[in-house]
């Protein structure tokens, strides 16, 4: 008991000071530690929480290189945490903004870039392309991936994802120019069966000219078939109305040449008293009216004179 009470009333020595305090931390070292924090630059960088990963790279690979390289620490926040930026420290300050520049340039081309686009169903195996290779060009050139919604599902638009925010809208510009293109436009056209080899052609040189002048389809009813319209579509509006107008105008012009080659008569009355002025001295009015308008002229017995075109000769002749 008396032992006890003097170690307890000992009085402290220096060794007992120091295991107190802890380890001893020598001028030296010190100076070295209040150096550091003197001259050490810090760059904060602020990031979103799931960019992280990306400086941080496979099991730390990607933040390792970056420390190495620059010969700086760099302080990633925890999972979970909001508003904490990304920490860069090191002892120069050129490489410490390298750094923090590197890290930003890794976070920038890790956020994307997204566009929707919205195009009808049917119009999806366009930008597809045969066996997937337009869309694969697409993203290959661009640099994007583009997601195509299923067949059947409705109102799921097209969307087009990448780093660099003009490539993708470039990409999106792309897709909506394949889906204007594809969509096409139809005009039809009233026409009757026997103005369909007028539209075709000898041996559908008529319709072949108009399909490669406008970029049009035109496609004409078979023969023997009622009511069927003629079809004229394509991608550009304007070019499939002036194709659909040009085949109207072949079929008013065939109509007309037809209906001045086809024969026409009409009577004229006139008192019998007057006829001798027709007939003339000799015929010769008769005979002048027949020659210089090539019709003839037939007298019938009574008070008329019937005036009839000959089968080659035009109505406006005989009018």
């Amino acid at each position: 008991n008396i032992k006890s009470e003097r170690r307890q009333h000992q009085p402290v020595t220096k060794m007992t000071e120091k295991k107190a305090k802890g380890p001893t931390v020598t001028p030296q070292l010190a100076r070295m530690r209040g150096q550091w924090v003197q001259e050490t630059k810090e760059v904060t960088i602020k990031a979103p929480n799931n960019m992280l990963g990306v400086v941080v790279g496979p099991g730390g690979s990607t933040i390792k290189e970056i420390q190495e390289k620059y010969k700086v620490r760099v302080s990633v926040p925890q999972k979970g945490s909001k508003d904490q930026p990304l920490r860069v420290v090191g002892l120069d300050k050129g490489l410490v903004h390298n750094a923090a520049d590197h890290i930003k340039a890794l976070v920038q081309k890790a956020v994307t870039t997204t566009v929707t686009i919205k195009a009808p169903n049917n119009m999806l195996g366009v930008v597809v392309g045969p066996g997937g290779s337009t869309i694969k060009k697409i993203q290959e050139k661009y640099n994007v991936r583009v997601s195509v919604p299923q067949k059947g599902s409705k109102d799921q638009p097209l969307r087009v994802v990448g780093p660099d925010k003009g490539l993708v809208q470039d990409a999106a510009d792309h897709i909506k120019a394949l889906v204007q293109k594809a969509v096409t436009t139809t005009v039809t056209i009233k026409a009757p069966n026997n103005m369909l080899g007028v539209v075709v052609g000898p041996g559908g040189s008529t319709i072949k000219e108009i399909q490669e002048k406008y970029n049009v389809r035109v496609s004409v009813p078979q023969k023997g078939s009622k009511d069927q319209p003629l079809r004229v579509v394509g991608p550009d509006k304007g070019l499939v109305q002036d194709a659909a107008d040009h085949i109207e105008s072949l079929m008013a012009y065939e109509k007309e040449r037809r209906r001045l080659s086809t024969p026409v008569s009409q009577t004229v009355f006139i008192p019998k008293a007057h006829h001798g002025l027709i007939i003339g001295r000799q015929g010769q009015n008769i005979r002048y009216l027949s020659l210089t308008r090539r019709i003839t002229i037939v007298l019938p017995p009574k008070n008329v004179i019937s005036v009839m075109r000959s089968l080659d000769r035009s109505p406006d002749q005989v009018d």
